[in-house]
């Protein structure tokens, strides 16, 4: 055969090995989609499943005596503050004035933010009356008495600091939420305004953003 027509059927040759390549390829991709069924029955198109929407609302904790509701006075372990190792009740103390009360359930890393956040506050508005004070709830006060010291002095917390039996968690003095770790009561003329409440592990620089908005608020409103 000349060298011409050799070349010719050469070239022939690959195009059609070439062709049959990508014919292969193209059955192979098809294949790929479907999925023969057992005993021989009919393929089925592959489908991609869409991941299940999460649709359950977000709860919101709530904790802390209703708006409007009277604020019970109560007598507390000063710990730090004018009054440490005084039995003191800062309900009456404080009377009329707009407060932040702060009542610690558990334990949370992040809660020496908070209060400093709210020290900041009030020793700006002290003219205008605010105050505040931090109550841990426990039936071992004791035990809570260094701890609530070391945080006042390794943190430079300014607010006093006190401690009261859990007695005053329930429904008829406080009603606090057994989740909440820490709640907030915001009141003025010993009458609720504002509640918050953050489980554990949920104080952050940015969730207590609205209490601190609430707490400017309380003061514009009482003045």
């Amino acid at each position: 055969m000349p060298c011409s027509q050799e070349n010719a059927c050469l070239r022939r040759s690959r195009k059609l090995i070439g062709n049959g390549a990508m014919l292969a390829g193209i059955w192979l991709s098809v294949l790929t989609l479907q999925s023969p069924q057992a005993n021989g029955a009919e393929s089925s198109t592959a489908t991609i499943a869409e991941p299940p929407s999460n649709t359950e609302p977000q709860r919101t904790l709530k904790s802390g005596p209703k708006t409007g509701s009277t604020i019970h006075q109560f007598f507390v372990r000063a710990v730090t503050g004018p009054h440490r190792n005084r039995s003191v009740c800062y309900v009456c103390r404080y009377g009329s004035r707009p407060v932040v009360m702060v009542l610690i359930q558990k334990s949370d890393p992040k809660i020496a933010t908070l209060l400093k956040a709210i020290d900041s506050i009030v020793d700006d508005n002290r003219v205008s009356g605010l105050r505040s004070f931090g109550v841990l709830v426990t039936d071992e006060s004791d035990r809570a008495v260094p701890i609530l010291q070391t945080m006042a002095f390794d943190e430079q917390i300014r607010m006093p600091l006190t401690a009261a039996t859990t007695a005053i968690a329930g429904s008829s003095c406080h009603n606090l939420h057994e989740d909440a770790a820490t709640t907030v009561v915001l009141y003025r003329d010993q009458q609720a305004v504002r509640n918050f409440a953050f489980a554990k592990g949920e104080i952050s620089e940015q969730s207590i953003r609205p209490l601190l908005e609430g707490i400017k608020e309380l003061i514009v409103a009482r003045k």
